[in-house]
C-alpha cells in the first residue's frame, strides 16, 4: 500500500500503539543483557552501574521483563536478538532441543534479514536478551473470504447453523457496491497485517453463470497490498452450473492461478470433477475444493476429489478444505480415505473455529461433535494439513480477526495439539506457506526477510494461557504498529449497525 495510506488509520491509533510502550522509554531496553557462565545474572541501573545477583529469587526478579523488551524493540531496529526459542518445524537447522518441539537459538538481523545462529553465538553484551521467549516467522493464513467478511451487524446468521449460513449469506448482496467491498477487505487485511500474518488466500465467489464479479475489486487491492500481505484470489463456486459454468470460472481462474470448487454430495460428482480436473490441466491451474463440510458420514467427497486426481494423474497442487465428515466415519472408511488422499498428493487444511461454530448446532441443544476434520491421523499418514481462518463475522462464522496465532492457541486447546504439541505450529506457517506455492514463506531461512513475531511466552502452556495481544510484529527487522483497526470504522457502511 502506499505510504500516504496510513493516514487513514487515524492521529488517535497513530499515537498509541497496542503496547503503549513509549512511555516505558528506551531507557529499559537493555536492562537484562548479560548472563554470567554461572547462571548469574549482572543487571544494570539507570546510572550505568551492575550488580550482581546469585540467589534463585534475585535471579527470578532479574529475569528480562516483557514491558522492557518490548520498548526496546520499538525504539529500534534489533540487530541481535539472544536467549530465544524458535518451533522446530520452521528451521532445517540443527539446534539443541528446548522443551516440547522448541529449539534454543539466536537471530542476527543485517539489512532487514534474518540469520538464525546457535546459542551462544552473539555477543551477550550487544544482543537483546528474550529470555527465552518464543519467536516464530510470519504465519500465513491459506482459507479465507475476504469477500463475504465484516458483514455480522447487518446480515447476521439468524441460528448459527450451517443451513442458516447458506441461506443468509446471500443476501448481503443487496448491500454489494465496489466501495463497500472494498472497505470491508481492506479492513480485514488490516485485522491480518496487525495479527502478524504475511500472506492470505482468498476465495471468491462467483456467480451461477461462473462469472465473478467481485474480483476486480479485490485484484486491485491485492497488488496495493504487494509486499506488504500478499494475497491470493481463487474465483470460488458450487457445481450447480454445470460444465459452462466451470469453463467460465476456469477462464477466470487463469487470472490468479487457482479454481476453487464447493462440493456436496450430489449425482454426477464424478463427472464434473473429470472436467474439473481436465480445465485445470487445460491451463495450469491450481485446485482449491471446500468438502465434506457436512457430519453426514455418508459424505465423501474428500474421496471422490483423490480419486480423480489419480484418474487424471494430475501433478499440479490441490488443497482440500473443512473434510468435517472424515471425523464422524468408521476408522476404516477414514484410513481408506486417507490411503488415497496420500496417493494422490493431496493437502488439507482444517477450519476449526469455523467448523466447531456451525457443525452439530441444534435450537437448545449442546453439541455432542467437534466438527473438526481428523488432523491427528491425516499427519500420520504424512499428508500435509495446514489450520486457518476460513469465515470472519460473516453468516458462516460471527466472530474472527484473521489472528492467526488466536486460531492455533484455540486449536490447540480445542483440538487437542498438544503433549506434545511438536510439529504443529508448521500448519499455519511453513506447511500452510507450501500448500499455496509460497516456499519461500513460513520459515526461519537465512536471508529470509526478518518478519517475525516476538511472543511473551516461554513454552506452548504459556502461550495458551494468555491471549498474546502483546506481542511483537517485525517487518524487516522493524516493529510495527499492532493497533487493529476498530469496528466503528465500517459503521457508515450501507446497512450496518452497531
Amino acid at each position: 500500500m502506499a505510504a500516504g495510506r496510513r493516514a487513514d488509520l487515524g492521529p488517535a491509533r497513530r499515537d498509541a500503539p497496542r503496547y503503549a510502550l513509549a512511555l516505558r522509554g528506551a531507557a529499559q531496553a537493555h536492562e537484562h543483557l548479560r548472563v554470567g557462565d554461572a547462571g548469574r545474572r549482572t543487571r544494570h541501573d539507570a546510572a550505568g552501574s551492575g550488580r550482581v545477583t546469585g540467589a534463585p529469587e534475585a535471579q527470578a526478579q532479574d529475569a528480562p521483563r516483557w514491558p522492557g523488551i518490548a520498548a526496546a524493540l520499538h525504539a529500534a531496529p534489533p540487530r541481535q536478538l539472544r536467549n530465544l526459542r524458535i518451533p522446530a518445524a520452521v528451521t532445517d537447522l540443527a539446534l539443541p532441543a528446548a522443551g516440547d518441539g522448541l529449539r534454543a537459538a539466536e537471530i542476527e538481523i543485517v539489512q532487514g534479514r534474518l540469520f538464525v545462529r546457535p546459542p551462544g553465538t552473539l555477543p551477550e553484551a550487544a544482543a537483546l536478551d528474550l529470555g527465552r521467549r518464543i519467536v516464530w516467522p510470519a504465519p500465513v493464513d491459506c482459507h479465507t473470504h475476504l469477500d463475504k467478511g465484516q458483514v455480522w451487524p447487518r446480515t447476521p446468521n439468524p441460528d448459527g447453523s450451517f443451513e442458516g449460513a447458506l441461506a443468509t449469506a446471500p443476501t448481503d448482496l443487496r448491500f454489494a457496491s465496489d466501495a463497500d467491498l472494498r472497505r470491508r477487505a481492506e479492513f480485514m487485511l488490516r485485522c491480518a497485517e496487525a495479527h502478524g500474518t504475511r500472506a492470505i488466500r482468498s476465495h471468491v465467489d462467483a456467480g451461477p453463470d461462473g462469472r465473478v464479479p467481485r474480483l476486480p475489486v479485490l485484484e486491485e487491492l491485492a497488488q496495493d497490498w504487494r509486499g506488504r500481505l500478499d494475497v491470493q484470489l481463487c474465483p470460488f463456486a458450487g457445481l450447480d452450473g454445470g460444465a459452462d459454468a466451470l469453463g467460465v470460472l476456469a477462464t477466470t481462474a487463469r487470472r490468479t492461478g487457482t479454481l476453487s470448487l464447493f462440493l456436496q454430495r450430489r449425482s454426477g460428482l464424478d463427472t464434473l470433477l473429470d472436467t474439473i480436473f481436465a480445465l485445470a490441466e487445460r491451463y495450469g491451474l491450481a485446485l482449491d475444493f471446500h468438502a465434506d463440510e457436512t457430519l453426514d458420514p455418508a459424505s465423501h467427497c474428500l474421496r471422490a476429489v483423490a480419486r480423480a486426481a489419480l484418474r487424471a494423474r494430475f501433478e499440479g497442487p490441490v488443497l482440500v478444505g473443512h473434510c468435517c465428515a472424515l471425523s464422524v466415519q468408521p476408522e476404516t472408511e477414514v484410513q481408506e480415505t486417507l490411503d488415497l488422499v496420500a496417493r494422490a498428493g493431496l493437502g488439507i487444511v482444517a477450519l476449526p473455529l469455523c467448523n466447531a461454530y456451525l457443525q452439530d448446532r441444534a435450537p437448545g441443544r449442546s453439541p455432542r461433535q467437534r466438527g473438526v476434520a481428523p488432523v491427528k491421523e491425516i499427519a500420520a499418514r504424512g499428508i500435509p494439513v495446514a489450520l486457518a481462518s476460513d469465515n470472519v463475522r460473516d453468516a458462516f462464522y460471527a466472530y474472527g480477526d484473521l489472528d492467526v496465532p488466536g486460531l492455533f492457541r484455540d486449536a490447540l486447546r480445542m483440538m487437542q495439539l498438544d503433549h506434545p504439541v511438536g510439529d504443529w505450529p508448521a500448519a499455519v506457517t511453513r506447511t500452510a506457506a507450501d500448500l499455496i506455492g509460497r516456499p519461500d514463506l513460513g520459515r526461519l531461512r537465512d536471508g529470509n526477510p526478518a518478519d517475525l513475531i516476538l511472543f511473551n511466552a516461554r513454552n506452548w502452556s504459556e502461550f495458551a494461557a494468555r491471549p498474546q495481544s502483546d506481542r511483537v510484529v517485525l517487518r524487516r527487522g522493524a516493529a510495527r504498529d499492532t493497533t487493529p483497526p476498530e469496528f466503528p470504522d465500517l459503521d457508515d457502511l450501507k446497512g450496518m449497525t452497531a
